[in-house]
């Protein structure tokens, strides 16, 4: 038994991380982004690369550490008691995690002063995509009771920023709350080669240019709301790297050489996301 537990452990933590970046350093040795890469890395497109396979063997052990969290709901929510003048600020996690994915930036959001935190959680094997968009416009409605009339700030990892910008861009504007802010963390705006080895529908509609991802560049977002695509440049779960530009009229914002999941962990990272919420107008 243990042998077992020591075997998943290794595939977790350093298998899964290494395949993932094999793959990203032959997509991009082969397509024109390796030149982009070389020219913003100053020449250290390996270092960077290396660089981001170490945060991503740390990122899988804080998953694995920190996953349990998602099942202490008081943590979804803000304290009743809370009260503050800043706008209620909407997290939404990717596929496979959980609203556990958001325990860094629930305490870092908390000491900016952003004490009205709300965590969306869904099952991402369950439901199609636009089931869950479904769900979480019923669930903006609910939460909204708690602060009515008020606009939010949004922010998604991956698949969270897809869904955030699908509510933004509601075409019947909804009975849920405004949005001030969209801001997408990794979030594959053109789909992702990478589903190939996805689990479930909703991980293959997702795919680089697929019929879903069609449909979501279709989608316009009213101008008066503030968007921004903050990316990595060594994201190993997005592939081709161009399906992490920010769409037309979006912000785009680089971070430092880490993976697709260390964004959810990393201090300057936040520090960036904060900007974006805070020069929201």
């Amino acid at each position: 038994m243990v042998s077992i537990i020591i075997a998943v452990l290794i595939v977790l933590f350093f298998f899964f991380p290494l395949m993932t970046y094999i793959i990203f350093w032959y997509d991009t040795g082969n397509s024109p982004y390796r030149d982009e890469l070389a020219e913003e890395s100053g020449g250290r497109t390996t270092i960077w690369i290396l660089k981001g396979l170490l945060s991503s063997i740390l990122s899988h052990i804080i998953i694995i550490s920190s996953c349990p969290l998602a099942f202490v709901k008081r943590l979804w929510r803000p304290d009743p008691s809370d009260t503050t003048s800043s706008s209620p600020v909407i997290l939404i996690h990717g596929i496979y995690h959980n609203a556990s994915a958001w325990i860094f930036y629930r305490w870092w959001l908390r000491r900016a002063g952003y004490q009205r935190v709300y965590l969306f959680n869904y099952n991402s094997l369950k439901s199609t995509f636009w089931e869950i968009s479904g769900q979480l416009d019923r669930w903006m409605v609910e939460t909204a009771r708690s602060f009515p009339g008020e606009a939010v700030l949004m922010v998604g990892h991956s698949l969270g920023g897809l869904l955030a910008k699908a509510y933004a861009g509601r075409k019947d504007g909804g009975q849920g709350p405004m949005v001030r802010a969209v801001v997408t963390l990794g979030s594959p705006h053109k789909g992702s080669r990478m589903t190939v080895f996805g689990i479930g529908r909703l991980a293959k509609s997702l795919a680089f240019g697929s019929p879903l991802i069609r449909e979501l560049e279709e989608i316009r977002i009213p101008s008066e709301v503030d968007c921004t695509a903050i990316n990595s440049p060594v994201d190993n779960m997005v592939l081709p790297a161009e399906s992490l530009k920010a769409p037309s009229g979006w912000n785009d914002v680089r971070t430092k050489p880490i993976c697709h999941v260390s964004m959810l962990y990393h201090g300057p990272t936040f520090k960036q996301v904060l900007k974006c919420l805070e020069f929201t107008p």
